[in-house]
Formats: structure tokens, sequence, C-alpha cells
């Protein structure tokens, strides 16, 4: 099996190789320095269409201040009233309009992403100016240009880039966008300047390569760099075609990308030098470097795949053994050609259902253990209150109180019936609160009046299937233990209830309480993840909730209800007394619905 492995690994290294060896040959001829320099000139000219685009969006944001401010009402009414009156104002009118001014400009300029641009605001007749932000206005030169005024007045957009300034005028470039005011009459106002450095756009021009972007405007001056460009440039950008939308151009040692935009009609320009657009294709070069590293690439990526071939049935069968639960304990792995990843499938296979059998029959022993441990617990509870029923009867037939006699018999007689039935394990509630009511009366014969007692059950709440013989255990507590040493009358309170998709049952007294300490201990032995049944276990002189018969029937609770039961003790406070509340969540199986 190894030697045919290896044999089929190497047949198939060496037609890898050979195959890359001529189809990398091949493909240089063919296609590397055609593709390269035509990927090159399409991404570029891409690049250069973005940057026109960029560059379209900035100067259609800042135009679109200018739309808003020439549109808004209350600007209009403020320039028609300074036409209109040209009265000289006082100092609060003046103040007063100049506030309503800014007010307008700024929310104009608030939620968009120039937040620092100087806006200007002149009337036709020049009597009238307003600056916001900084007085550096490019208006006057920009009127004075050829051609510019009569674009206003066409209402045109009028952009003029001041990048021609020296050093000693102490101003930075700026670029100026410019409307004339019209109202809906077409009668004009005035005229409105949004101006803005050359930060934003020196984020859009910067292509972060070896290349310079170049802006023109419809005149042919320079809009970008905001520094002079050479007379040579100029000339080659003055003279590119005027009639095509976007085109590459080669002049002397440059490559020209040319795109034009519609909307502004400013042209963008990339220029690179030759030397470094196409030195991609000096890959010949190294050929031979590229043609090792291939062939290496080939033998790594061949013994991946055989690894892959061999690890890849272990890592299913890995991940088969992960997923096994007792439901389902089946492996499966496809597509495996090793036969021995297959037998040690089929031995794994064999260990789990080994396995399972083994895990049924020990649920199995574990469940006839634990209906053996219930029976014992049922007989386990003690009926030492015969003795006082016994001596009722005796007295009541001394008294000739024949019906009081044949009454607790039937009594007596229902609740050893209900005792000693071993086939009844699970009963409903209302079979318990049965034998309970006939516990509690035989026991008021004995006590008379010291003993009142008072049964709540909730209709739905009789269909709650329990343990037979758990509940009563804890009533049997409250009447010998609870009321040792008080004084009559004695109280006992029985309630049942179902709210909330939750069960209770509550069994009241006024008797003693019991101490925190006894409490405590209780609930931490409820708590005990390792306690079992005992029935070997005898009642101590405290059997209600602190000895083994009531700890026992708690626990039949426990697992009755597996694991879905709750037991709490509560002492009264201020009040004398002491409440045990069962609890648990209602599962289909534990309530039935009433008819």
């Amino acid at each position: 099996m190894n030697f045919k492995f290896r044999t089929k690994l190497y047949a198939v290294f060496s037609i890898i190789i050979i195959f890359a060896a001529a189809s990398f040959s091949l493909f240089i001829r063919m296609h590397i320095f055609r593709q390269i320099e035509e990927e090159t000139t399409y991404n570029d000219m891409q690049l250069c269409l973005k940057v026109s685009e960029n560059a379209d969006t900035y100067i259609e944001k800042l135009d679109d201040i200018t739309k808003k401010l020439i549109s808004d009402p209350g600007l209009l009414q403020i320039m028609r009233d300074v036409k209109g009156n040209p009265e000289v104002l006082t100092d609060y009118e003046e103040l007063k309009r100049g506030r309503e001014i800014a007010s307008i400009v700024s929310n104009a300029i608030t939620l968009t992403s120039f937040p620092h641009v100087n806006v200007y605001l002149y009337s036709q007749d020049g009597s009238f100016s307003y600056v916001y932000n900084q007085n550096q206005s490019n208006f006057e030169a920009a009127i004075q240009t050829d051609g510019n005024a009569k674009k206003l007045e066409n209402k045109e957009l009028v952009i003029y880039a001041d990048n021609g300034r020296t050093v000693e005028e102490n101003r930075e470039p700026s670029i100026s966008f410019m409307r004339a005011i019209f109202d809906v009459g077409a009668n004009q106002y005035g005229y409105i300047e949004v101006q803005s450095d050359y930060k934003k756009l020196d984020e859009i021009c910067n292509i972060n390569r070896i290349g310079n972007v170049m802006l023109m405007n419809d005149r042919g001056d320079i809009v970008y760099p905001s520094s002079p460009v050479t007379e040579n440039v100029q000339q080659v950008l003055s003279g590119s075609p005027a009639d095509e939308k976007n085109s590459v151009f080669s002049v002397g040692d440059h490559m020209y990308f040319y795109a034009a935009s519609d909307y502004s009609g400013i042209k963008t320009y990339i220029q690179y030098p030759k030397d470094t657009i196409y030195s991609s294709m000096r890959l010949l070069q190294h050929t031979t470097v590229i043609f090792f590293v291939c062939v290496t690439l080939a033998a790594i990526l061949m013994v991946v795949i055989s690894s892959r071939m061999l690890v890849k049935p272990l890592s299913e069968l890995r991940n088969s053994v992960l997923a096994v639960t007792y439901d389902n304990m089946g492996l499966s792995i496809d597509n495996v050609y090793n036969n021995e990843i297959v037998e040690l499938k089929d031995a794994f296979q064999k260990i789990l259902d080994d396995l399972k059998m083994s895990a049924q029959r020990e649920i199995e022993s574990n469940k006839a253990e634990t209906r053996a441990k219930l029976s014992a617990l049922q007989a386990q509870i003690s009926p030492h209150f015969i003795h006082n029923v016994l001596y009722s009867i005796s007295i009541a037939a001394g008294e000739e109180r024949t019906d009081d006699a044949r009454i607790m018999c039937k009594q007596l007689s229902d609740m050893l019936r209900y005792t000693v039935n071993s086939n009844a394990h699970k009963v409903e509630l209302r079979e318990e609160i049965k034998c309970i009511t006939n516990y509690l009366s035989l026991q008021k014969q004995y006590y008379e009046d010291f003993l009142n007692y008072h049964i709540d059950i909730q209709k739905e709440a009789e269909s709650i299937k329990i343990p037979r013989l758990s509940i009563l255990p804890f009533v049997e507590n409250a009447i010998q233990h609870a009321f040792e040493g008080r004084k009559p009358p004695y109280q006992i309170l029985l309630t049942a209830r179902i709210s909330a998709g939750s069960w209770f049952i509550e069994i009241e007294d006024n008797g003693k309480g019991f101490s925190e300490e006894k409490i405590k201990e209780i609930e931490d032995r409820f708590q005990d993840e390792n306690l079992v049944l005992d029935v070997e276990a005898k009642s101590d002189d405290e059997p209600g909730l602190g000895g083994m018969g009531i700890l026992n029937t708690v626990l039949r609770l426990k697992l009755f209800f597996e694991g879905n039961f709750e037991f709490h003790i509560f002492n009264h406070v201020p009040e004398e007394g002491s409440t045990v509340r069962l609890s648990g969540r209602c599962d289909t199986g534990d309530v039935e619905k009433p008819e």
C-alpha cells in the first residue's frame, strides 16, 4: 500500500512540474507583456476618472451651499431690502441684519463637510457687503476676469482659483465658487461667494504614487495644484484633445491621462514619467527566479494535497467520535480509500456498541433499584397515630356513641387501605388529600376543640401527580411535634395551587416553629447531591423534618420529579408557627386538566 501511494505521489509531482514549466514559458511569450501594459493603462485611467469624479463631488457640495443661500427666502428678502432701501442703517439695525445673515449662513453649512468655509455677500451696486469668517475674498479678481461677469448674469457657476499668489502677500491659496442672486422674477440683487482652502483638494488629488494631478477649468486656467505649473506643461494641457471626454496621450518623456467633467467643466490630468509607469515589464529579467519559485510552490502544494489525503479521513473519524451521544453511537466517514482507516473506524464502532449495551443494562438496573427503594420508603412511614385513633374509638364505644365509632372505623379502614396499597406508587393529589382528611378528622376526635384544620385545594391542583404518602408525613409531623408545649387551639392549614406554570403545596401550623440552625441543617441536607435513600434508617426523637422519616419523604419527591422540585421551611415572624412549602414546574405528565 505504501509503495503504491508513493508511486502515485511521484507521478503527480512530475506531471505538475513539467506542466507548470511549459505553461509558464508559453504564458510569458503570449500574454505577460501585453496584459501588463493594458492593465496598467486601464488602472491609471480608472484612477484619473476617480479623481475627476471626487473633484466633481467636491465642487458640487460647495456649489450646493451657494444654491442653498441664494434660494433662502430670508437672505433674498434681506438683499431685496438692501436694493430697495439703500439708506444707512443704525448700528443696532446693522447688527441685527448681520446676525440674521450669519444665522442663515450657519444653517446652510452646519450639516456639510465644510464647516469652516468663508462666505461673502455683495449687493449688485457694490454698496453693501457681508463677510462670514475670514476676509480674503476673490470676488474682485474673479469679476474682472473675462467672461465671468457674463456667466454670473446667465445664472452660471463661476469657479475661481487664487493659486498664483506670492509669498509676500501672506495669503493662503484658495478656491471660490460664485453665483448671482436672483428672485423668481429674474430680478438680480447681488452676488454670493463661497470660498474654501486647498486642503480638501490636496486630499482628493493625492494619489500616493509617482505622478502629478492637475485640474484645469474651461478657460484653460490651472485650478490645481495651488503652486504654478511650468509653461511647457501649461502648453501640453492646453493642446490636449478637447472633443474627447477621456483619453491617454504621450508627450516627450511623460504619459498623460485625461478626463473631463460634464458638471463643472473641470478637466483632470495625471502625468506619469514613462520609465516608471511600465516598470513591471521588467518581469522578464526575473523569469528564472519566478520559475523556481513556481516549482517550489507546486511541490509544496503537492505535499499539502498528499498530507490532506492522509489526514482528512482521520479528522472525519475524530469529529464523528466527538459527535457520539447515547442516542447516536454510529460512526461515518465518506470517500475513504485507506483500508487501515476503515478498520480503525470498525474497531471504534464495536467499542461504542458494547458501551451502549452496558449503559442500557446499568440504566435498567438503576430504575429497578429506585423502584425498590421507593416501595421500601412507603412502607417505612410510621402509622403511630393509630394508637390515638383506637383510643378514641374505645372512648366513643364506651360512651355508646356508635355512629362516631362507626365513622372512625370507616376512616381508619380507608387510611390503612390507602397506606398498604403497594401497587399505586403514583397518585393524584386528590387521593392524598382524602387520606389526610381522614387523618385530621380522626385526630380531631382525639383532640376535640383543641385542634382546628382547614384544607384549601384549587380545582386545577387536584390532578397533580405525586408519590403516595408524600404529603401526610408533613401533616403528621405538625400534630406530633409542632404543638408540643404550646397552648391550644392548634391550627393546621393545607393549601395547594397552580399558578404561572408552577404548582405549590403548603402545610402551615401555629406551633413552636424551627430554630434557624435546624432550618439551615435541613435545607443543607436536602441540597446534598450525594444524599441517598436509606430504608434502614429509623426516625429519631424529632422525625419531623429532622429525622430520616421526613427527609426520606423529601428525597422521594426529589427523585420522583427528577430534580424539578423545591423544598423550603419558613418561620412566621412575628407570629408563631411555621410553613413547609413544596413546589415545582408543571410538566405535562405531572398535571392533568380536570374534566
